[in-house]
């Protein structure tokens, strides 16, 4: 740990140029004679720290001193920190706090100025438009369960809107698509399972701890993947919402109609989402096939059609 220490202080100098012994003991949390002592270390190493006296005075490392970054260009930093800083936006984790200091003292004066500014090229924002409140909280919770291996208790309803409590080993926590969700051992149904964030109404810590297994999220994956999961489906859709159709399907997937309408043939999941998904472009999509979803998206049309004939 000392090391790890010694080299975040030589980072912090970098990047703030004069910081005070006594700031650095309360950041490590350990005393101001540790502080001298790794601060005499690191100048042996032949990485000069110079001390100043009075009001403002504290330790620096001299303007002109930098470290080697011949391996990365300016512009393999920013993109990482950029994506630095889009996953930290979900997490409160001083360890990916460090890092982004650690890579920021390798850019030129210059380049963190234009990074302050908000010039950054490219940005990954992991939690969306105005999610930051819903989403995060519950994110750092799960995050933070895992790091300690300590179980969790979640107040959960499934895609059929069956409430639940269960009692996880949790494990991975991966954002797919537009989507957050949990990779663990669920202890009421003894396998692993995906928990979508959105779906879970309340996360409890608790104080026991758990061995983590060693299961992988992407064999979940595997089995959507599988015929009986999946449905062969060929939709119809006006030139209307061609540029929903391209945005969300590949355009290996579409061909278009002399009408400029727009065929689209591909593999979907099974179930209440694909119904909703067709739905949701109303008179603007018709099912070709299978027959047994045409069948389908009427009877739901029907039913609609009823709740509104009863005014």
């Amino acid at each position: 740990m000392r090391i790890d220490r010694m080299l975040s202080i030589v980072v912090i100098l970098l990047n703030r140029r004069k910081i005070t012994a006594k700031e650095l003991a309360r950041r490590f949390e350990v005393s101001l004679r540790t502080i001298y002592r790794d601060i005499e270390s690191i100048n042996m190493a032949g990485i000069p720290v110079i001390s100043n006296q009075g009001t403002y005075g504290g330790y620096e490392i001299p303007e002109n001193y930098k470290l080697n970054k011949q391996y990365l260009s300016i512009s393999d930093l920013r993109s990482i920190l950029s994506a630095l800083k889009g996953i930290n936006a979900a997490l409160d984790d001083r360890d990916i706090e460090l890092i982004f200091e650690k890579i920021q003292s390798l850019l030129p004066d210059n380049e963190k100025s234009d990074s302050a500014k908000g010039s950054e090229v490219i940005v990954f924002d992991t939690l969306g438009w105005g999610k930051y409140d819903k989403s995060a909280k519950k994110i750092q919770q799960l995050y933070d369960a895992i790091k300690s291996t300590r179980l969790i208790e979640i107040s959960y309803m499934d895609s059929q809107g069956k409430p639940s409590v269960r009692v996880v080993e949790p494990m991975t926590v991966i954002q797919k698509g537009f989507s957050w969700y949990l990779f663990g051992f669920c202890r009421k149904r003894n396998a692993v399972r995906l928990f979508k964030l959105t779906r879970m109404k309340q996360i409890i810590v608790l104080t026991d701890m758990f061995e983590r297994k060693q299961d992988d999220y992407r064999k979940i994956g595997e089995k959507w993947h599988t015929p009986e999961k999946n449905i062969d489906v060929v939709l119809k859709f006006s030139a209307k919402v061609k540029h929903l159709v391209e945005d969300h399907h590949e355009t290996s997937q579409i061909l278009a109609e002399s009408d400029e309408s727009m065929t689209v043939k591909a593999i979907f999941p099974r179930g209440k989402w694909l119904l909703g998904m067709i739905l949701s472009y109303g008179n603007d999509v018709e099912v070709l096939s299978p027959e047994s979803l045409r069948r389908e998206i009427q009877n739901r049309i029907s039913q609609m059609a009823s709740v509104y004939a009863k005014r």
